[in-house]
């Protein structure tokens, strides 16, 4: 039986676009009853940047601006 490490090993030995689709699928795969919930330092950080935007102490950007970005530099796309 292959373990996650092997798994793990042999996935990051895909090109970047492969590893991006393996990622989606395995996220799209579990269902969100079984996601470990945030702990506590996270939730404290997003409260506080909740805050900071709220009191206009700091700017948003789409959702659609930042995946391109984070496409770009991944190298997914040109």
């Amino acid at each position: 039986m292959t373990n996650m490490n092997e798994i793990l090993t042999a996935a990051q030995s895909l090109p970047a676009s492969d590893r991006a689709q393996l990622i989606a699928n395995l996220w799209d795969s579990v269902s969100p009853l079984d996601w470990v919930p945030p702990d506590s330092q996270w939730i404290t950080e997003a409260n506080r940047r909740s805050d900071a935007f709220d009191a206009g102490e700091m700017t948003s950007t789409p959702w659609a601006e930042v995946r391109q970005r984070a496409r770009r530099k991944a190298g997914l796309d040109g």
